[in-house]
């Protein structure tokens, strides 16, 4: 009777047991398919971030190599246009006259004569940016910014340089001069060409100083570091070569050109 009252009554300790794997299968299921959720989750935006800022990369590489080709225009007299082309990969390009405002003078004079500069001799630098989400890469004054919230840089620089000790100045400026805003969003490439509309080269010898001023940029950051490099001294956005003795060499270019795409 013993025996069989055991084997009806079954093992309690094997009951347990069993309650025992199937909680632990629950709770291992559970945090495995948590941790898949969360790893996805951070996951996929830590991928997404990367592949962004990759891109923001690559197009910064992309300006510079484009500025290089657009500063021939620039630095040769003889060359008229230069054609390029710029992967959007779904940022967009936008084009216009309303960008950074710089003047130049010489001795107090502004130079601009024949550019399209205002009573103060202004010229607008124009706007040619490539833009994704919160990131810019910018063709800026013949140089190129890569701006974010935190601030922006110049990537590469314009030419503006004092040289105080063989007393030479040089400024050399692109501004775009497209009449009208315009912009582009597209996962392909795009075809850009930059024209020369109009051009001013002023070579003035025994100066006494020659000023740069920045007087609206949306890139105060990137234009103070550049002048900083360039040799120029002032507090302002922009800066002053004076070196000393009346015998400084200056020799000013500004580039009127038109971006069509």
């Amino acid at each position: 009777m013993r025996g069989c009252h055991d084997r009806a009554g079954g093992d309690p300790a094997s009951d347990d047991r069993a309650v025992s794997d199937v909680l632990a299968f629950i709770l291992v299921f559970a945090i495995i398919l948590g941790s898949v959720a969360l790893l996805s989750t951070i996951g996929f935006q830590t991928m997404t971030d990367y592949q962004e800022g990759e891109q923001v990369r690559t197009a910064d590489r992309a300006m510079a190599a484009l500025a290089d080709n657009f500063n021939d225009v620039l630095r040769y007299d003889g060359v008229t246009a230069r054609e390029g082309e710029l992967s959007l990969r779904g940022g967009t390009v936008r084009t216009g006259s309303d960008g950074t405002r710089v003047n130049v003078s010489i001795d107090g004079e502004y130079i601009g004569n024949g550019l399209n500069t205002n009573s103060g001799g202004e010229f607008d630098l124009g706007r040619f940016e490539y833009g994704l989400d919160e990131d810019t890469v910018a063709y800026e004054g013949g140089g190129v910014i890569r701006a974010d919230d935190g601030g922006s840089v110049f990537r590469e620089r314009p030419r503006l340089r004092c040289d105080t000790g063989n007393h030479r100045a040089v400024v050399s400026l692109v501004a775009i001069q497209n009449p009208d805003d315009r912009s582009v969003q597209a996962d392909g490439r795009i075809g850009l060409e930059l024209t020369s509309v109009n051009r001013e080269t002023v070579v003035r010898e025994d100066v006494n100083k020659v000023s740069v001023n920045v007087t609206e940029t949306e890139y105060e950051t990137a234009w103070n570091g550049t002048f900083d490099r360039g040799g120029w001294e002032g507090d302002d956005i922009g800066g002053t070569c004076n070196p000393p003795g009346n015998d400084l060499t200056v020799v000013v270019t500004v580039l009127e050109g038109r971006i069509d795409y």
